[in-house]
């Protein structure tokens, strides 16, 4: 599981793709517009992370969305790809899906 990873993320219409360094149970990432800090654990093919993106400070995303939001990720692994999806706290009726595939 440890490495460099393409991720495809999409929640309804909103759709981007950034890189995640997981080492060591840690994820370090980002793409233009976010960061992404957090924990992942892996049980056989299962995979479950807990994610923390945030807006870069210059990034123009409106200051009503421009704020921190927490995600518990889970799903599963195949080979050099990894499927998780989940939903950000406090708000059941959005969905994140990341679609990830190892580069390195």
């Amino acid at each position: 599981m440890e490495g460099i990873w393409y991720a495809h993320f999409s929640s309804g219409a909103t759709h981007g793709d950034g890189l995640a360094v997981l080492r060591n149970g840690e994820i370090y990432g980002g793409d233009p517009q976010h960061t992404y800090t957090g924990s992942y654990q892996q049980d056989g093919d299962l995979l479950y992370a807990n994610v923390r993106v945030a807006p870069y400070e210059k990034s123009g995303i409106p200051a009503d969305i421009g704020h921190p939001v927490s995600y518990f990720l889970q799903g599963s692994i195949s080979g050099e790809s990894a499927h998780v999806s989940g939903h950000p706290n406090n708000r059941p009726d959005v969905t994140l899906r990341v679609d990830l595939e190892k580069g390195a």
